[in-house]
């Protein structure tokens, strides 16, 4: 299956591009994950001018996603949504409750 990016999310992401004045022909949004100090992972969420070495890409709706080999590593099957409660981007892996 892979990672999944719902819809809410893109309108986020399309907005931050356009707020971080990045090419859509070119450039996109960065998701990648880290350990925390707690011991979990983070989705981290960076403008991005180009695809970097070794990312996948996911086109929606206008919006490039370039997703970094940590997140596939972490999160094989997934899904990137928007967390309303806290206006920000999540990522849970498919089958969870979310």
């Amino acid at each position: 299956m892979g990672i999944e990016v719902t819809g809410e999310a893109v309108e986020m992401l399309a907005r931050s591009l356009e707020l971080g004045g990045v090419d859509p022909a070119t450039g996109g949004v960065r998701l990648r994950v880290a350990r925390s100090l707690g011991g979990g992972n983070v989705l981290q969420v960076e403008l991005a001018d180009a695809l970097g070495t070794g990312e996948n890409i996911i086109e929606k709706d206008g919006v490039r996603i370039f997703v970094d080999p940590t997140v596939e590593d972490a999160y094989p099957d997934a899904v990137v949504e928007l967390d309303p409660e806290h206006d920000r981007l999540a990522i849970r892996s498919v089958g969870d409750d979310g």
